[in-house]
């Protein structure tokens, strides 16, 4: 169970739960990958649903090393 007052959001990709956490590194590789010009770029791309598969695994890969073992 992820704590919510740290960032920590769950999620469970084939039955398995994963606690993950959006640190500032992963967040500066995140705007790299996805091309995005500053934090409020990225967050205005997501909220206007202008983002594809590609950006949502971009996501999950790049926070990949933020996976807490539970």
């Amino acid at each position: 169970m992820g704590n919510p007052w740290r960032g920590d959001v769950v999620l469970v990709v084939d039955g398995q739960s994963n606690v993950m956490r959006l640190t500032l590194g992963a967040l500066a590789e995140l705007e790299a990958a996805l091309e995005s010009g500053s934090l409020l770029d990225l967050v205005e791309r997501f909220e206007a649903g202008g983002y594809s598969t590609r950006d949502v695994l971009a996501l999950i890969v790049v926070n990949r090393h933020a996976i807490l073992t539970p």
